[in-house]
């Protein structure tokens, strides 16, 4: 059974569309991406996907059970989105991080020492643990980047969106996050990334969606979606057909 499903689902901003008859099946433990042009409908999607807009047309289900049939409450315990732009709280990294376990909070409203070591793991595990003290305001773009992903992490959701995640990473940071993610789907989460670095996606990613003008162009493994034909049509760039002496997996470059 899909964890997720899209049927035929559109959107518009304003009566101009930005998704147009999109289905599209999600499952459990693989890591997809979700590509395309500048105002493909990428962060759309995962809006919808995530609850945050509802769809004009068609439906989203999550565990076969339409999307807006769930509270907000049990959409965060389900779901964790993780968006192109976020706000920061004049809090340490400890408090962001541990705002992935808010849906989780006792009656009280308070973390719990079980909280407390989630989010710990999280922030180790996304290399910020020695910056569990600083205020979130006094960091990097890729540091703040990092919080981000660790409170999603921390958030333990059996779903988890991602608006470029790479951004404001550098190469060490951008490899480092999609082995995290990779990591996360083999352990049985739905991982959704929209990525603009084809060939992030093409190296880790499982299944690969592309977006173009609204609409689902093509989808399937990287090495089935990524040839030069689909990438001159829907990025207007001609490349050669090459692949990674090791993996096999495409490699995307002019």
């Amino acid at each position: 059974m899909a964890k997720v499903r899209v049927d035929r689902v559109s959107y518009a901003y304003d009566a101009e569309p930005v998704l147009d008859d999109v289905s599209l099946s999600l499952q459990p433990g693989r890591f997809y991406a979700v590509v395309g042009p500048n105002g493909a409908g990428k962060s759309t999607l995962l809006k919808l996907l995530d609850g945050y807009i509802q769809p004009q047309k068609g439906a989203v289900y999550l565990n076969d059970k339409d999307l807006r049939s769930y509270s907000v409450a049990e959409l965060a315990r389900e779901i964790a989105l993780i968006p192109q732009s976020s706000y920061y709280f004049p809090f340490t990294v400890e408090e962001m991080v541990l705002l992935g376990r808010s849906p989780f909070y006792s009656r009280l409203g308070t973390p719990s020492e079980q909280d407390r070591r989630i989010a710990q793991a999280s922030m180790e595990v996304t290399g910020i643990a020695h910056l569990a003290k600083r205020l979130v305001s006094e960091l990097s773009g890729g540091e703040r980047q990092r919080v981000t992903i660790a409170r999603a992490f921390a958030q333990q959701t059996e779903v988890l969106l991602l608006d470029e995640p790479t951004t404001h990473l550098d190469l060490e940071h951008q490899i480092n996050t999609c082995q995290l993610l990779k990591e996360r789907s083999r352990e049985g989460v739905t991982v959704v990334a929209v990525l603009h670095d084809l060939n992030l996606a093409a190296s880790f990613c499982d299944y690969i969606f592309v977006l173009d003008a609204g609409r689902l162009r093509e989808e399937g493994p990287p090495g089935e979606v990524f040839t030069p034909e689909l990438i001159a049509q829907v990025f207007k760039v001609t490349v050669p057909s090459l692949r990674h002496p090791v993996t096999g997996r495409p490699i995307i470059t002019p």
